[in-house]
């Protein structure tokens, strides 16, 4: 093991960077509510006078293809690259997640070795080179099984308990409305953004807690393309000290899923007893 350090902290801030591909779709969703809130419908960037984060995060789900089309994704599978150009480490990724909370993610890089991470029911846990095998517990659970509710994106509200909205401001040298939710369960923040031209979510910041402790991450999504009537970033960055690039090559909705590839495995079957 050449990086046992690095595997670690890959394995703490991956998910952080990868969240919004598995978010999004599932049953359900709950719109807006209050006379706050134009209908989603009618909401587009031309014409968009937001005073509240709610009524972003609403227009930004219409961008991205709607409710009525988010919500019947059943699955989401998705292969890509990973590269890591300041260490010239590259490696291929896979993930799969389907509702309520079951995911799965597989990292491959060589030198370094096979990463996973995943969750079903109440579990969240991970094996690694550098780790071995890890059942997540306190705040990084928490995290962990709320950014992998399937449906999160369309039922933000039943995870995060007030969405401020923070303006317009400069993000990554693109005009974006600033959005910081805070957490039902915890209290912990993440701030979005969301293009002022576009509503498309470009990129987030959020503080991931870790085993390493404390990991301030800046997420940048870009490439946006449709798959099957709602778009999908295929290019995302981490901005931060640990610059990583993730490519998608592939973004498949709704295909059927065995059940047992979210089972625990055996490592991590025998923590939980």
């Amino acid at each position: 093991m050449k990086h046992p350090k690095l595997a670690a902290l890959l394995v703490a801030s991956f998910t952080a960077s990868f969240t919004t591909l598995g978010a999004c779709g599932g049953g359900g969703g709950k719109g807006p509510s209050g006379p706050s809130s134009p209908p989603p419908g009618k909401i587009s960037a031309a014409n968009a006078q937001f005073t509240t984060g709610e009524q972003v995060v609403e227009a930004a789900l219409v961008a991205l293809g709607g409710r009525d089309k988010l919500s019947k994704i059943t699955s989401i599978k998705t292969t890509g690259s990973l590269s890591l150009a300041a260490m010239g480490m590259k490696g291929k990724l896979s993930s799969v997640s389907a509702p309520p909370r079951s995911s799965l993610t597989v990292i491959d890089l060589p030198g370094l070795g096979k990463i996973q991470q995943g969750t079903r029911g109440d579990v969240a846990w991970e094996m690694n080179p550098a780790t071995g095998a890890r059942v997540l517990k306190g705040e990084e659970r928490t995290t962990s099984l709320r950014e992998a509710t399937f449906n999160s994106e369309i039922n933000w509200k039943d995870l995060y308990q007030k969405a401020d909205l923070g303006g317009v401001v400069d993000f990554q040298g693109t005009q974006a409305y600033k959005v910081t939710f805070t957490a039902k369960e915890g209290g912990d923040q993440i701030t979005r953004y969301y293009a002022q031209d576009t509503l498309l979510p470009i990129g987030y910041e959020a503080t991931v807690k870790s085993q390493m402790g404390e990991i301030a991450v800046q997420v940048f999504e870009t490439d946006f393309r449709e798959v099957d009537g709602i778009k999908f970033p295929h290019t995302i960055k981490r901005k931060d000290a640990m610059a990583i690039e993730i490519t998608i090559d592939s973004i498949e909705l709704s295909t059927p899923v065995d059940p047992s590839a979210f089972d625990l495995p055996a490592e991590i079957k025998a923590l939980v007893k």
